[in-house]
This record gives C-alpha cells, sequence and structure tokens, in this order.
C-alpha cells in the first residue's frame, strides 16, 4: 500500500500571508507580515506606510478601507488600517507605530483610500495623531478648543471645564457675556 501524503494544504489566510509579504518584501525588511486570526497583520515603518498601502491596494486589490483606528501603547502609539479586497475573504491589517509624544506624525492615506479622510480626523480627533498631508485636519466629535484628546491614557480634563458649550453661561437663559445687554428673547427655547 503507498502512504498517502499527510502534508496539509495552507490555510486561506497562510495563502494570503504568503502574498502580502511577496508584494511588500520590496519595501525592505523592516516590514514583517505574519497571520493574525483570520486576518494578515502587515506591520511597516511609517517612512514606507503610504507605499505599502499603495501596493496593498493597486497590486493586491484591498481596494475597500473598512477601519482606521489606533492604539495607545505604554511606548508608543500604533496607527491600525483595516482594508479588504472584493475577491479575497481575509482583511489586511495595515501597522505602524508611532513615537508617543503630543501629536505624533503620520502619513495620511486619504491618496489612497479617500474613505481614510472621514476616519482619520477621528484619530486625530480622539487619539491626537496628526495625519500630514490631509486635506482636512480639524476636529470631528469635539470642539474645536476641546483640551487635548480624550481616548488617549494620558488624558486628564480640568474639573471646571463645561464639556457642552450651551451650559456654559448657564441652562435658564443661556446667556452669553455680551447677551446680557439684549433683551431676553421669551420665546426662544433652548434645544
Amino acid at each position: 500500500m503507498e502512504e498517502q501524503s499527510t502534508a496539509s494544504q495552507p490555510s486561506p489566510v497562510d495563502l494570503a500571508v504568503s502574498r502580502v509579504a511577496g508584494a511588500l518584501q520590496a519595501l525592505g525588511p523592516d516590514c514583517s507580515v505574519q497571520a493574525h486570526a483570520a486576518y494578515v497583520e502587515a506591520v511597516v515603518p511609517v517612512s514606507t506606510l503610504e507605499e505599502a498601502a499603495r501596493i496593498l491596494k493597486t497590486d493586491l486589490g484591498y481596494v475597500l478601507l473598512s477601519m482606521v483606528t489606533a492604539i495607545d501603547l505604554p511606548e508608543s502609539i500604533e496607527v491600525v488600517y483595516l482594508a479588504y479586497a472584493l475577491d479575497h475573504a481575509n482583511g489586511v491589517l495595515l501597522k505602524t507605530s508611532l513615537p508617543r509624544e503630543e501629536l505624533p506624525g503620520c502619513p495620511t492615506l486619504t491618496g489612497v483610500w479617500r474613505g481614510a479622510e472621514f476616519q482619520e480626523r477621528e484619530v486625530y480627533d480622539l487619539m491626537g495623531v496628526n495625519f500630514l498631508g490631509h486635506p482636512d485636519m480639524t476636529r470631528i466629535l469635539t470642539e474645536d478648543d476641546f483640551p487635548g484628546h480624550p481616548l488617549r491614557k494620558d488624558f486628564s480634563i480640568e474639573p471646571d471645564y463645561v464639556l457642552m458649550r450651551h451650559l456654559r453661561f448657564g441652562v435658564e437663559g443661556q446667556l452669553t457675556p455680551d447677551a446680557e445687554s439684549e433683551p431676553a428673547n421669551e420665546g426662544h427655547r433652548p434645544r
């Protein structure tokens, strides 16, 4: 009797890891690609982030950007992009590490995935990552003068800071310092 081969076939995620690793190997030895559950995890230096994203999109078909987020680690801030290809089941987690400073710089990927525009603004607002070259790097969830970035572990706020602008000058009349000289509008009710 012939012995049957007991060698296992590579899983779909292993095939995706091989495909992504082959495409990103030109970026140098600082890029690492490995399986992470049902995802491909590609960790690249910040200097090659945009080039890696272009390779993923144009060469491998990862055209759908699903998520942009950041992770506050003790030594660094990690920026994570999750992209999918429509003909592959396994998404790619494209990651890069930034120094743990007040506004670490990261190149924007809005030129690669237009959907990054809104999500990078959210990461800027909540985590304090400055996406260099972004078309509209303004806050999206907090006020323009909000002090700090609320999802950072080192975030703190003064106890007397009023989060809701309409409460800053009192609930009753919604008076602003210059509104005291104007007659009160009795029919107006704040929303």
